[in-house]
């Protein structure tokens, strides 16, 4: 009779475990000679079997010759580099003929075990071959890293300084307003010029003065700053200077700021053309000149410029450019930054230092080397003297800008021989100009307006100077590389052909100078110990006698 089974208690699962499974390698013909002590034998592949077959048939016979010739020829390489003697720091180079188990290991193996640089566990456990392979591709991506890093540092010095644009949206209002010359066209007024016919016995500067005609005092028939008329004495002031001779100027040596652009919120200037006063014109036309700079800077020859004709309505539509240098830029020397910082340079002449001024005063300089004196209301220092009409012909000689750029070769050098480097923070500003020829009937809207009071459009000038836009573009002046910049490159570098890091050189100085120390200590420390050992047993054994 069969026992009955209990099927009241529930059956209990049965779990097949194998410890050594898990152990065991998927490849163990793959398995590298440290990881076993014993070689399992390889399966036979197809490859092998056909192999088989052709030796059966004599066919490969020729081909075994050839492959013993070659495995003797590289038997005997092998055996040549192994009794070849390698430096000590290529001794790494040996394959390791045991499984590393029982053999002491080096500083540099336990280095190589547990550096985190790529390729450096190679050198352990792995054959001949391979280790003078990765040595090879170790040594190239070093050689690489320092050609880069080379051509780094070599841009760094072409170029240690680099111009970014910071903000495309920066307010116009954070930006001084730029400085505006007027100069009339006419050089020599013709009605001082008659009744100064009769004189004798003056100056050239009293001459040049006395002829010049009068801008700022009769010329200026109106004024307007922001959409207020305000008096042309209060706003404009007379300047002189060398090209151009009498000139009126705006906000020069000073600084507005204004919050609004377009033409009815920036300066607005009515000018009277006097075409009847002329007696000596610098163009075929009645009009003026309009240059817009800096404002603690002294217009010259080369200063950009706009002519207003007359009969007509001029727009100059300013863009303005900041640039604000970092306090980077200020650790660098002049020669290599090639730009001042305020107040490193200072001027004979001038209050502010300005790049046009201080070529202005090497010009000044220039022209009392070769003829002992200056030009009429040329920057010169209190000694100098004024040149007379019997020296002029040595002025015109020597005063052209185009005769100073040829003696020094290109304006760079010009620049690098006054040393007269711009500021490293300025304002540039851009115009784009526009006339509007005027009707004898100007527009009846103004008829009402006590600024165009007695205008006559057939012999003035309506002048319109204002912001094109709200906003500006400010700029940066930084260096190419700083310290932070530089571990960025460095790190990229490195890490990109090495794959180092910050961890990979606390290892090198852990292996190369923390650990041997430690070692040495603690060698010192034991020897102490056996040193004191060996005094109390001497001790005691002369107790005893």
């Amino acid at each position: 009779m069969e026992p009955q089974l209990n099927t009241d208690e529930p059956e209990q699962p049965i779990y097949l475990i194998n410890f050594e499974s898990y152990l065991r390698p998927k490849l163990p013909h793959k398995v590298h000679p440290l990881q076993q002590f014993v070689r399992l034998p390889k399966p036979e592949s197809n490859l092998e079997t056909l192999n088989k077959t052709l030796k059966r048939l004599k066919v490969v016979r020729l081909w075994r010759k050839g492959h013993s010739v070659a495995a003797k020829r590289l038997s005997l390489c092998h055996k040549w580099f192994n009794g070849l003697p390698l430096p000590s720091f290529l001794a790494f180079l040996r394959a390791r003929v045991d499984d590393g188990l029982c053999k002491r290991k080096t500083g540099f193996e336990i280095y190589c075990e547990m550096a985190s640089i790529h390729g450096f566990h190679i050198f352990v456990g792995a054959k001949t071959w391979q280790r003078v392979l990765w040595w090879l591709l170790i040594c190239t991506a070093v050689l690489l890293s320092l050609i880069v890093l080379v051509m780094s540092h070599t841009l760094n010095v072409d170029t240690p300084t680099i111009r970014i644009i910071e903000s495309m949206h920066e307010p116009t209002s954070n930006m001084p307003f730029p400085a505006v010359t007027i100069c009339s066209l006419n050089r020599v007024s013709k009605q001082r010029l008659q009744q100064k016919a009769r004189q004798r016995n003056e100056s050239w500067s009293q001459l040049w003065e006395d002829l010049a005609p009068p801008l700022c005092e009769a010329q200026l028939l109106g004024c307007k700053w922001e959409g207020q008329a305000t008096a042309c004495e209060k706003i404009l002031k007379p300047i002189w200077t060398v090209h151009q001779g009498l000139c009126c100027t705006f906000n020069y040596e000073s600084t507005r700021h204004t919050f609004h652009s377009g033409c009815e919120k920036g300066l607005t200037i009515r000018l009277a053309t006097q075409s009847e006063d002329y007696g000596s014109a610098a163009a075929a036309t009645y009009g003026f000149e309009v240059m817009v700079h800096e404002s603690y800077t002294t217009p010259d020859g080369v200063s950009p410029r706009v002519i207003a004709p007359n009969s007509a309505e001029t727009y100059l539509m300013v863009k303005p450019f900041g640039t604000h240098a970092t306090s980077y830029v200020g650790g660098l020397e002049v020669d290599k930054r090639r730009c001042y910082l305020p107040n490193e340079r200072k001027l004979f002449h001038f209050t502010s230092y300005e790049q046009d001024n201080c070529l202005a005063e090497c010009r000044g300089e220039r022209l009392h080397k070769q003829c002992g004196c200056v030009a009429p209301h040329t920057p010169k220092r209190r000694d100098w003297l004024v040149c007379k009409f019997s020296e002029l012909e040595c002025l015109q000689k020597h005063n052209s800008i185009n005769g100073q750029l040829t003696e020094t070769g290109n304006i760079e050098n010009y620049v690098y021989l006054c040393n007269c480097w711009p500021l490293c923070a300025f304002h540039r500003y851009e115009m784009l100009s526009e006339v509007v020829p005027m009707a004898v009937n100007y527009p009846v809207e103004y008829e009402y307006d006590k600024f165009f009071k007695n205008f006559n459009a057939s012999n003035e000038v309506l002048l319109h100077v204002y912001y094109d836009a709200l906003t500006a573009e400010q700029l940066r002046l930084d260096v190419y590389e700083n310290w932070l910049t530089f571990i960025g490159t460095f790190g990229g570098i490195t890490g990109l052909f090495m794959g180092c890091s910050f961890v990979s050189v606390f290892e090198l100085i852990f292996f190369v100078f923390v650990r041997p120390t430690c070692n040495w200590l603690t060698k010192q420390q034991i020897k102490y110990r056996l040193r004191r050992k060996r005094r109390r047993q001497a001790q005691l054994a002369a107790a005893a006698h």
